[in-house]
């Protein structure tokens, strides 16, 4: 597999759960795997006051601890800024221009946005007003998680929005979890066997019972809980 060259993940809602109990151990692996670049950092955004080892603690909660642990965490940096606060942008586009001056030569960014969506299109727009989301000689990418929007009308509101402020090129909506592998391998599951596929059709299934069975409860997340509730973060994709 070929390198991607040198990057900067941005990571909106640095401070939260998805990025310590998902993205951060995914990336761990990869870095272990010596698939990332050798100049990669990730930037952790979000509006709670921490220096760079408090993100480097937080992040790594989940990591077991490994020969690789203590290289892969000085990757790691932490900015502070508040989703509606112009001048935190201002003070981040800063921050990036310092890693890559201090890492080499000017990086590609990504801007990962694991927040509510409710602030996805504040986000965009101040990365724009701050001249983040331009780069004549490198790209600029914004990765958006599901739930996108809560409704049809909602969520082409939130792509228009988004338009506003990057070029449909520049952007990624994605769920993390049509990347496991059950899921992906459900298809293949059905047709490529032959004791599957004439059975698995209406004739012969009553109903399909799909139990989430989770230890983990929301863990300090019901503010997000109250705004998409779990109908949408859960039944709709996983």
């Amino acid at each position: 597999m070929k390198k991607p060259q040198n990057q900067i993940l941005v990571i909106f809602g640095a401070s939260g759960d998805l990025t310590k109990r998902k993205l951060i151990p995914a990336l761990f692996e990869l870095f272990k795997q010596n698939l990332l670049p050798v100049k990669f950092i990730v930037l952790g955004a979000a509006r709670t006051g921490f220096s760079d080892d408090d993100f480097r603690d937080n992040s790594c909660t989940f990591l077991k601890a490994e020969k690789e642990t203590t290289e892969f965490k000085k990757k790691l940096f932490y900015q502070q800024v508040a989703t509606e606060d112009i001048s935190g942008y201002i003070l981040l586009k800063s921050r990036i221009e310092k890693l890559s001056n201090n890492n080499g030569p000017e990086a590609n960014c990504i801007f990962y946005l694991s927040t509510p969506p409710a602030v996805y299109s504040t986000i965009a727009e101040n990365l724009f007003r701050s001249g983040l989301s331009k780069s004549f000689r490198f790209s600029r990418r914004l990765i958006v998680e599901k739930p996108f929007g809560t409704d049809i009308h909602s969520a082409r509101k939130l792509n228009s929005t988004l338009l506003n402020y990057f070029q449909e090129s520049q952007i990624y909506r994605i769920d993390h979890y049509l990347g496991k592998e059950t899921v992906q391998n459900m298809i293949v599951t059905r047709f490529a066997n032959g004791i599957f596929e004439p059975l698995w059709n209406r004739n012969y299934i009553d109903r399909i019972e799909i139990t989430s069975s989770e230890t983990l409860g929301i863990e300090g997340r019901g503010n997000y809980y109250d705004q998409s509730g779990a109908l949408r973060d859960m039944l709709q994709n996983h």
